[in-house]
């Protein structure tokens, strides 16, 4: 049986479908190759202030673009974008919905992760959130807990 959450990302509607348990796993264990260490960075920063987790999220996040090659973003990007569904199921031609949208892209990406891992990097996302809205971007999850809302603050 096939598990989908609902998310909306600037106002666009998407079905996200759960991994099934070995694609998650063969998944996860990409994402720890490209950011293992800076995981282990963030994550050890949970009794310091919000500035130096911050800082520490930060460096993380310069650490994990340092391992990555373009092949492999791609890649990456593109398995956990297939687990969605615009709107009401239709497929999502990758190459057309994301043309000029990176921003859009990616925080559809950190809905994915946030679905497929959130029980597991709940914390790390919760940071990663909370430093997105010093940046400009909001992240919260609505109340009903099936579905989150991801959008720019004007």
């Amino acid at each position: 049986m096939k598990n989908f959450v609902t998310k909306t990302v600037d106002g666009e509607t998407y079905q996200i479908e759960q991994f099934a348990t070995t694609k998650a796993l063969n998944v996860l264990s990409d994402l720890v190759k490209i950011v293992g260490e800076p995981l282990a960075l963030a994550v050890s920063g949970s009794t310091l202030s919000s500035e130096e987790q911050s800082r520490i999220l930060g460096m993380a996040v310069s650490a994990m673009a340092q391992r990555m090659d373009k092949n492999t973003v791609v890649a990456l990007v593109k398995t956990l974008i297939e687990s969605c569904l615009k709107g009401e199921g239709a497929k999502i031609n990758f190459e057309l919905e994301f043309q000029g949208k990176l921003g859009h892209l990616f925080k559809l990406v950190y809905a994915v992760l946030e679905v497929q891992y959130g029980s597991f990097l709940g914390e790390l996302l919760g940071r990663a959130g909370e430093l997105a809205k010093t940046k400009g971007v909001n992240l919260s999850k609505q109340s009903t807990g099936e579905s989150g809302e991801l959008s720019s603050v004007a």
